[in-house]
């Protein structure tokens, strides 16, 4: 039976395995014996991403390396860069970690899940060119199969001055999945750029962005916000004044209230003032006009209060310490 085939039998029968069941432990336990015993690979298993890494989850085959760090390795690759990569030969792969000396080629698949890699479906052979784009696209069919995994994303609300380059930079930060810049934490319904601009609605210019807290923390997203604003400033920020134009950090979800305070007293100490910066639970929020979305984006030239060697330093940062 050809290769193409198997595989197709295969998928029918992990699809039929899988359907209905909501635990993803039990699906990837039964994934890996069900393509292991089908092909006979030497190693098939799952790596679970978990805070900033890679842990060994359900397989089968020999002992196999327990953490793999973001970045490292054909694994921790394939996370880092959302694709699969099939690897030939993996004593040829830049920084590959050898847990055993008897894998000769590889393959590894990002099982991705609303935009975000949850785990790898990691397959090891003893043999050299083992895998190939049959292979790829069937696997990354299987990993489909998989029920939700706990997701690593999160979200938080920064206001700091004009929206439009405070997205520009935030966006710029390795982890940072999504930005919308919008109003925030007002007082009425539905507000357009231009009530909010009259400082009348009590609303922020905002930038909702989402992350993976498995390559950005949210202590070193607050430290690099701090780094685009004036903390002791009072609603104005570079040569925007007004009340929507303060400084603030907006959350959704009350365990995150601990880090930004701690954050935020680190920062006191560098100052001789109070810090202006507004820390509250995110009440409401509403996107603004697609015209300001990814607006110095569409706008190379246009306003922004912030200088440009920020997104040299936003480009460039990255959570290592964490990682």
């Amino acid at each position: 039976m050809v290769k193409e085939e198997k595989y197709r039998q295969l998928y029918t029968q992990i699809k039929s395995v899988a359907e209905g069941e909501s635990d993803s432990i039990a699906v990837m336990a039964n994934m890996a014996a069900m393509v292991h015993e089908c092909f006979g690979f030497w190693w098939t298993g799952f790596y679970r991403v978990v805070d900033k890494e890679l842990v060994l989850g359900p397989f089968q085959g020999p002992l196999a390396c327990m953490h793999i760090g973001y970045g490292r390795g054909v694994c921790g690759t394939a996370w880092k860069e959302h694709r699969t990569l099939v690897v030939p030969d993996v004593e040829q792969f830049p920084g590959h970690i050898a847990c055993s000396s008897e894998s000769r080629s590889e393959i590894v698949v990002p099982v991705v899940q609303n935009d975000v890699v949850c785990a790898v479906l990691d397959i090891d052979s003893r043999e050299l060119s083992t895998f190939d784009a049959v292979d790829a696209e069937w696997l990354e069919k299987i990993a489909a199969l998989l029920p939700a995994l706990p997701s690593p994303e999160r979200e938080i609300y920064l206001a700091a001055g004009c929206f439009w380059g405070a997205e520009k930079y935030l966006k710029l930060i390795e982890g940072v999945t999504f930005t919308e810049v919008g109003f925030a934490n007002g007082n009425t319904d539905n507000p357009t750029y231009k009530e909010v601009y009259t400082d009348q609605t009590g609303y922020a210019e905002t930038v909702h962005l989402r992350y993976n807290s498995s390559v950005v923390s949210l202590r070193f997203l607050i430290e690099m916000y701090f780094k685009a604003i004036d903390p002791t400033s009072l609603n104005k920020q570079g040569e925007d004044e007004g009340t929507r134009y303060r400084t603030g950090i907006y959350y959704v979800d009350s365990a995150d209230r601990a880090i930004i305070d701690e954050v935020m007293a680190a920062e006191a100490k560098k100052y001789g003032l109070p810090l202006q910066v507004e820390v509250e639970p995110l009440r409401n929020f509403y996107p603004a006009d697609e015209y300001h979305q990814d607006y110095l984006d569409k706008n190379p030239n246009g306003y922004c209060h912030l200088p440009v060697a920020l997104f040299e330093l936003a480009k460039k940062a990255k959570d290592i310490v964490r990682q």
